[in-house]
């Protein structure tokens, strides 16, 4: 039977209160989007250039950086995507002395954490309702793992970001295959393998998944790969005609030397089974995420997978686990050395915040936002404490020479750099000439000597620190402190009681 023509209008006036109900409730959604992006970069900023003017040199390999964004040759044992920034930062702000280059690259390192916030947001809001994926993405920006290493000129950072990025580019390539997407999608890549070498990794990973998950065709990979190596060689280019006296050779070079660092590694070797292969969860990825955000998130991955097979949760966390098994093999990372699992940190929190939404929220939305609120307190409330005792006040190095100060010893030798001028022992082979021994790194020898197959001269520096704690004068340790070099425990010994300890002339190395 035909509907009347008051039927017709209430069918129309009915489409129409929806599409309004609909545009409405979109236009919401945005408003709320632009003031989570707001808000996350206040947060990620407050915390990123906090305290960032810290001292110069108690992270070792900033002085090397300072001097390439200064114009001298890259080694290029590290890709040259930070110097590249750190160069056109300083021309910028008419850089012109050791400092200012300083401040130029930690600045692009700070702006980096805060864009990658911004960018796991995004990517977040993807697959997560607006309150979860604001509350981990804050939870994201204020982890230890990411505010602390937004302060050091390294190019950490930048591969965060850079891997934010590519996987953003992936999520736009699976909604729509255009040019436009395959070309940013390539262009990411490209990035992260010009941010840092183990970049290269994560990008082909990325590209194997693309083809698979985004169905690309033969054509379309070919763009996306092209479009990579054309990133690559154009970042390369632009850091070589930005220096004088560097070449093909020089690049080749330093890949060389990196490549036989991978194959060496440091003074110690972090073996898989000795630490259960947990060595680099338990001693890095907790820290740098805290203890309950690892265990809630962990909860909540395990409820997603198991419960509802998300598989969106699955791949995140699998990556996650991927890179931390990857770690785990290496016995090439040393406890201490935080940033290495940045990455991991990234793959997990998306993770958790895909399950927060989908599974814990979807059965109980007040209790996904109370757990998540805990998270974000105690990550915060860590990230916050680290990042406040980067400051010369509360640096624990500073202390320590303070210490000898007021003692007025000047018969002294340090293992580390201390953020100012101090004599210092690279092998220890010269502690005989010296009355204090003012250490940072006898936690390493002391771990050292108790793991298998190690350089003999680890052992023997194992046993002289052993001999050194009857002789400790001082020692200066904070709560939140030996975190990828904030506030490390430091311990002054008073080597002219201990001379046996340290077979004269003998050197250690």
């Amino acid at each position: 039977m035909p509907k009347s023509f008051t039927q017709r209008i209430k069918d129309t006036t009915g489409g129409q209160t929806v599409a309004l109900a609909a545009s409405s409730g979109l236009a919401r959604r945005d408003v709320f989007q632009v003031l989570a992006i707001l808000a996350l970069t206040a947060i990620s900023a407050s915390l990123a250039f906090y305290n960032l003017d810290f001292p110069f040199g108690i992270q070792p390999d900033e002085p090397l950086k300072v001097a390439f964004a200064a114009g001298q040759p890259h080694n290029y044992a590290h890709p040259p995507l930070l110097i590249v920034l750190a160069r056109f930062a300083g021309w910028l702000c008419q850089a012109s002395n050791e400092h200012s280059f300083l401040l130029a690259g930690r600045t692009v390192c700070a702006l980096a954490s805060v864009a990658a916030s911004i960018v796991f947001y995004v990517v977040l809001r993807r697959y997560a309702d607006d309150i979860n994926a604001f509350l981990w993405a804050s939870v994201f920006a204020v982890s230890p793992a990411i505010a602390v290493h937004a302060h050091y000129f390294k190019e950490d950072p930048i591969l965060v970001v850079a891997i934010c990025v590519g996987l953003h580019a992936l999520v736009r390539l699976k909604e729509q295959g255009t040019a436009i997407n395959l070309v940013y999608f390539g262009v990411a890549l490209g990035l992260a393998v010009t941010a840092k070498y183990a970049g290269a990794g994560n990008s082909l990973v990325l590209f194997v998944v693309a083809i698979v998950y985004c169905r690309l065709g033969a054509r379309q990979a070919i763009v996306v790969a092209a479009t990579t190596m054309l990133t690559v060689l154009a970042v390369f280019c632009v850091s070589l005609s930005t220096e004088t006296g560097s070449g093909l050779s020089t690049v080749i070079n330093g890949l060389g030397t990196e490549l036989i660092h991978a194959e060496t590694g440091h003074d110690l070797k972090e073996w898989f089974w000795e630490g259960y292969g947990l060595t680099h969860f338990r001693s890095h990825l907790i820290p740098s995420l805290t203890g309950p955000t690892v265990a809630i998130a962990l909860g909540a991955i395990v409820i997603a997978i198991v419960a509802d097979r998300d598989k969106h949760v699955a791949a995140y966390a699998g990556a996650a686990l991927i890179w931390l098994f990857m770690l785990e093999l290496s016995p090439l990372k040393l406890v201490g050395f935080m940033r290495y699992i940045l990455p991991v940190a990234v793959y997990l929190l998306l993770a958790a915040g895909i399950a927060f939404s989908r599974s814990i929220g979807a059965r109980n939305q007040p209790v996904a936002i109370g757990l998540g609120l805990i998270c974000l307190v105690a990550s915060g409330h860590a990230g916050m404490a680290y990042v406040a005792n980067l400051d010369r006040q509360g640096d624990t190095r500073f202390a320590a020479m303070r210490f000898l100060e007021k003692q007025g010893v000047t018969h002294f030798l340090v293992d580390f750099p201390m953020g100012e001028p101090a004599p210092m022992t690279k092998d220890y082979r010269d502690l005989s000439s010296a009355d204090y021994l003012v250490s940072l790194k006898f936690q390493r020898y002391l771990r050292g000597g108790g793991l298998s197959a190690q350089d003999p001269r680890i052992y023997e520096l194992a046993g002289i620190f052993r001999c050194l704690d009857s002789h400790i004068v001082a020692q200066f340790s904070k709560p939140y402190g030996d975190y990828g070099y904030v506030a490390p425990t430091v311990r002054i010994y008073d080597l002219r009681g201990a001379r046996s300890c340290i077979p004269e002339g003998k050197a250690i190395s």
